[in-house]
């Protein structure tokens, strides 16, 4: 093999290999940007996340309050009304996980909102129709009356989890 011939093929894979070296640190690179990137959101997103967690769970346990122990029922009237005094609160944090996301959390927060205003009807529905029970006492709301909130902060939870994930959490 001539010299020409050598030199040409030792650039040649000189070339290849620092092109190759080249890539492989892009990539790299690459997956340490969107790491860090998705550690930046982590803090502030765990942040409302936890906010809305906490103000749903004290609105759902000022219900749970209500309930008294010898009929096992709460009052419409006053469940109405702490649900309108909660509310505000709830759909502001509520818009901030709107604007945080992703959306899989976002739409697990509206089905904790929803259960929510579903049991806030409930309670207007009872206001207003007013019916009697056996003892002449106005029907309450009874049985587990949070638990439609109950199981839409459990896949809340579960989707806040999996959007603050790293690699670093995967690796456990």
């Amino acid at each position: 093999m001539n010299s020409g011939l050598a030199a040409v093929l030792g650039a040649g894979i000189t070339g290849a290999v620092a092109s190759l070296g080249a890539y492989l640190t892009y990539r790299q690179t690459k997956i340490q940007i969107r790491s860090n990137a998705k550690l930046a959101l982590r803090e502030p997103r765990r942040k409302i996340y936890s906010d809305f967690l906490t103000a749903c769970r004290e609105a759902s346990d000022a219900v749970w309050d209500l309930v008294e122990e010898e009929t096992h029922e709460a009052p419409p009237e006053l469940v109405q009304q702490v649900l309108e005094q909660q509310f505000p609160k709830l759909q502001h944090l509520l818009a901030d996980v709107d604007l945080e996301g992703p959306e899989v959390v976002s739409d697990a927060a509206h089905v904790v909102m929803d259960a929510f205003s579903s049991l806030h009807t409930s309670a207007l529905v009872a206001i207003e129709v007013g019916e009697p029970g056996d003892d002449g006492r106005p029907i309450g709301l009874g049985g587990e009356i949070t638990s439609d909130v109950q199981k839409g902060l459990t896949k809340f939870v579960s989707a806040g989890r999996k959007a603050l994930q790293t690699n670093a959490d995967q690796a456990r």
